[in-house]
């Protein structure tokens, strides 16, 4: 039978050993270059640890259990007298495992910093002690300023080397005028202890300054203005405390809400309530450009337009995708019921909470720059006004719409929220086509929604190709230059129509262009608090 102290010093020590020699420092070139200083830091640790670990150890006794062997198959037996390793091996096994893995954590570098650490903290601190100024390194004289030569002079120099003139009269040389620098600016008289300052002298003016101080000022004066400062405090206290409650909560800086009479097109699954779903700004920051959409991504047509517009961050800047909520399967008479009861709908849908938040943190911002007026102080920046942090819209497909060739356009109305008017705007479009031209209509549907109509899309001022310039068999690829041009926001529709122009249509040049125009629009109305 064998103890298991012994057993446990012996597979202790060869972990430990084996980590270490497995991380290099076992080896020959690295024990010979360690310093003294190192050696002597190596074996104080492990020493320590080893008194440490002795301690309950206690290896001068033998194990109350031991591992037996009946044939080949282990067994713990208790309360049994096994054999043991002598206790001054055992130590010197636990100090070997010890001493290596200090070896992996005790480095030359390390024990000259421990080593020099007590002169570090005893050394002076610039921020309690007036330290000299370090000596200005000497600069190198300056040269020379250059020799600038007369414009115009050509003639006489010639005339001056061949020796048909004596001198050079107006036509000479002059010397480049260097521009004076400007002394330094004086250094602030350090008001800190001198190096060689007693300290009681030190005590001793700084007490006497503060003592001057106070002399100077009327203490009845003084006294009441603190007073005056704390009551206004207190008369806004309410609104400071909900200012810090807001930054520390981290509540939203601006609420847009977005509905939509589509289903979901990522509803959530088992795994999202594990895992939890992806984040917005992950799910938008790399959309396709132009993906293959079929008759029953209607959804996904809506989502892929949003995030371009919005969230895509190969058109530049973005707006905070944390500030946008899409609200699918909403009723087709959603805005109706928010203009009817806004606060009633907001809260049976989970948006009157962020709208509140929202609106609440803009009001404290406000009070709390008041108070800054009342205490004579520089107010902050004003908020941005609640059109541009608060915003809801209802983008819905409905087919009993008037059947012309223009869809109507998007309708607004103020509501008003605690308070507060807020911008409501609508949407009604017939259908959304996945394919072909279908989303081009999604995109000039959805920007007019959220920014307002654009003229430029409608501009026909450009010459548009025509099919038969650029899909005849004969030289394709010399054809295809026009469709650099053909702008299919400005009319130029008819490539989409043919999947071999589709694959090669430059939809990067003109939804940058497109989707950069609306952004320059839109994120001028909006701001975050």
């Amino acid at each position: 039978m064998i103890g298991l102290k012994s057993i446990s010093a012996v597979a202790v020590t060869i972990v430990l050993i084996g980590a270490a020699y497995a991380r290099g420092a076992l080896g020959l070139d690295h024990l010979a270059h360690l310093s003294a200083a190192a050696c002597f830091m190596i074996g104080l640790v492990a020493s320590l640890v080893l008194g440490l670990v002795a301690a309950g150890w206690r290896p001068e006794q033998p194990s109350r259990t031991a591992l037996a062997f009946a044939g080949l198959r282990p067994m713990i037996v208790e309360d049994a007298t096994p054999r043991e390793l002598p206790a001054a091996i055992q130590r010197v096994l636990l100090f070997s495992g010890f001493a290596s893995i200090a070896i992996v954590a005790l480095s030359n570098h390390a024990a000259a910093k421990i080593t020099n650490l007590p002169t570090e903290m005893g050394a002076p601190s610039p921020s309690q002690f007036c330290l000299p100024e370090k000596p200005v390194d000497k600069a190198a004289p300056a040269p020379p300023p250059p020799v600038i030569d007369q414009p115009g002079c050509a003639l006489v120099r010639r005339a001056f080397k061949l020796g048909y003139a004596k001198t050079l009269g107006a036509c000479a040389p002059r010397q480049a005028v260097v521009a004076e620098v400007s002394p330094a600016a004086k250094r602030e008289v350090c008001t800190r202890r001198q190096l060689d300052e007693p300290l009681l002298h030190y005590g001793y003016r700084r007490i006497s300054g503060a003592l001057g101080h106070a002399t100077s000022v009327d203490p009845v004066q003084a006294v009441e203005h603190r007073v005056s400062d704390l009551r206004t405090h207190v008369d806004y206290v309410e609104s400071l405390l909900a200012d810090i409650h807001h930054a520390i909560t981290g509540s939203p800086h601006a609420a847009h809400h977005l509905w939509v009479n589509l289903p979901d097109p990522h509803p959530g699954s088992l795994r999202d309530r594990f895992t939890g779903a992806p984040r917005c700004s992950t799910r938008y920051a790399n959309l396709m450009l132009w993906p293959t959409w079929t008759e029953s991504d209607q959804a996904r047509v809506v989502e892929h337009v949003f995030g371009q517009l919005l969230f895509a961050t190969r058109f530049g800047s973005t707006a905070s995708c944390n500030d946008y909520v899409i609200h699918w399967d909403a009723p087709i008479d959603a805005c109706a019921r928010l203009a009817a009861n806004p606060v009633q709908y907001l809260d049976s849908e989970g948006a009157l909470k962020s709208v509140r938040a929202v609106l609440d943190r803009r009001r404290r911002l406000l009070e709390v720059a008041q108070l800054a007026k009342t205490l004579g102080r520089n107010p902050p920046a004003p908020p941005p006004p609640v059109s541009s942090i608060v915003s809801l819209s209802c983008f819905i497909v409905d087919p009993l719409v008037a059947r012309s060739p223009i869809a109507p356009g998007p309708s607004g109305k103020p509501i008003t929220i605690d308070g507060d008017e807020v911008g409501l705007r609508e949407s009604h479009v017939l259908a959304i086509r996945p394919t072909g031209d279908g989303p081009l209509d999604v995109y000039i549907q959805l920007s007019t929604l959220l920014g307002g109509p654009d003229t430029t899309i409608v501009d026909k001022r450009e010459p548009v190709p025509r099919p038969e310039d650029v899909t005849p068999e004969d030289f394709m690829l010399t054809r295809l230059d026009p469709l650099a041009d053909a702008d299919p926001f400005r009319g130029a529709r008819w490539p989409l129509a043919h999947p071999e122009l589709v694959e090669l249509y430059p939809f990067e040049r003109h939804l940058h262009a497109f989707i950069e125009t609306f952004r320059r629009r839109y994120l001028a109305q909006r701001g975050r608090l």
